[in-house]
């Protein structure tokens, strides 16, 4: 049995790789061409069979056998379903429901012309480029092979911003509600005064109580405030090795965060807050990369590799963090698309947009910025119309606003 529910269709080209890679218009092309199958239990796909397809599982469970005796199980919503059940198609592999279960399956060459178009490759391969750790280094294997087995040890977020982030989201929760909560730590509440009285918020009176910070910041803005100074956590390790590339980690994050802040400020559309927080967030799959790399003993090896190893995956690894956490989905969409430099999905700009600008500034006077666009190139700065750019000193905005963004980089530490 076979349905084409175009919603539902569009909605996973969004989620799974390497189709989420496209743009608005191309993923919903590829969604008119692709087609949603009911499985019943013991119902098999033949891999041989199926290579004019990338099929995704979306509801149920199937179980992945071989001719050799390897067997997988693979759960509807777990980060292996957002990848392809059959990434190579050999003799005597096939897929069985185990339960009732519904695949996805969208048309292999369209995908590979659409993603032609779109990453100017020259298609003479004739393979669409994915995740595959049978081509990459042991370390990417051994990570991506934890992702699939949902191994990886992810960052959790304190209880007190797990609690102010819930009760900002009841109606019947007020500023003195919020204020008892974040008086409940008192390190947060020093420091959430201390960004109320900040150059970024600062007014003639400055405020002594929690309170007077809240409603001086706002309910929304002081959530995701208290949220981005507790992320500080999430970046600390024992290990000194470990905590090394986890400063460095925090370091980008903070500058990112800061500057992003101040774009918000001067764009149409953005609450400041959250592009601060968007910032903080953008890196935060790199966590239990580095984590896993670590309680292996590789972060004293090839940095190189782990490098690589954190470009290849860090979009998927942030989307699973920023997903088991709860954040919303323009903060899930800023953090894997953040690096997008050419990303023009929208007419209308969004937290990535902002996140790929902050970015390139940041890496203005670096040897990395050989290897990236210039800002003023990118659909991420004529949809935030950010006025004068200079090629060696930036954008004039964030000069004009050096005060703003170096105490809110400064509050974040």
């Amino acid at each position: 049995m076979e349905s084409n529910d175009p919603k539902v269709l569009i909605r996973v080209a969004q989620a799974v790789y390497p189709v989420c890679e496209l743009g608005n218009e191309s993923r919903r092309r590829l969604a008119e061409h692709g087609r949603l199958d009911l499985l019943k239990p013991n119902h098999p796909i033949v891999a041989s069979s199926d290579t004019a397809w990338l099929t995704f599982l979306i509801r149920g469970e199937v179980v992945l056998l071989s001719d050799k005796g390897e067997r997988e199980v693979v759960h509807a919503n777990s980060p292996r379903a957002r990848l392809p059940l059959f990434r190579v198609h050999p003799p005597g592999l096939y897929a069985e429901a185990s339960v009732a279960s519904m695949i996805v399956r969208f048309p292999r060459t369209l995908l590979q012309t659409l993603l032609q178009a779109e990453h100017g490759t020259d298609g003479a391969g004739g393979e669409i480029v994915m995740m595959d750790p049978e081509h990459d280094g042991p370390l990417y294997q051994s990570i991506y092979k934890a992702f699939q087995r949902e191994e990886l040890e992810l960052p959790t977020l304190p209880d007190i911003a797990l609690r102010i982030r819930e009760a900002i989201r009841d109606p019947a929760v007020g500023i003195k509600d919020v204020a008892k909560m974040v008086l409940a730590d008192p390190v947060l509440a020093a420091r959430l005064i201390h960004v109320a009285n900040s150059a970024a918020y600062r007014r003639d009176k400055p405020v002594t109580t929690v309170y007077q910070a809240v409603t001086r910041l706002g309910l929304s803005a002081a959530q995701d405030i208290a949220i981005s100074l507790a992320l500080k956590h999430l970046f600390k390790s024992d290990a000194p090795l470990l905590q090394q590339r986890m400063q460095a980690l925090y370091n980008h994050s903070s500058q990112i965060a800061s500057l992003a802040y101040v774009l918000a400020r001067h764009s149409h559309g953005f609450n400041a807050e959250r592009a601060l927080l968007a910032g903080l967030l953008h890196d935060i799959g790199v966590i239990p990369i580095l984590t896993y790399a670590a309680r292996h003993g590789n972060l004293q090896h090839d940095a190189a590799e782990l490098d690589k190893t954190i470009a290849g995956l860090r979009r998927i690894t942030c989307h699973l963090v920023l997903s088991r956490l709860g954040f919303e989905d323009d903060l899930i969409t800023a953090a894997e698309q953040a690096e997008d430099w050419m990303r023009n999905n929208h007419a209308a700009p969004d937290y990535a947009d902002l996140l790929v600008v902050a970015q390139l500034h940041s890496h203005l006077g670096t040897p990395r910025m050989q290897h990236l666009p210039r800002i003023d190139t990118t659909p991420a700065y004529r949809k935030l119309d950010l006025g004068e750019f200079d090629p060696h000193n930036g954008l004039a905005i964030l000069h004009e606003a050096h005060t703003v963004s170096s105490a809110i980089h400064q509050l974040l530490h």
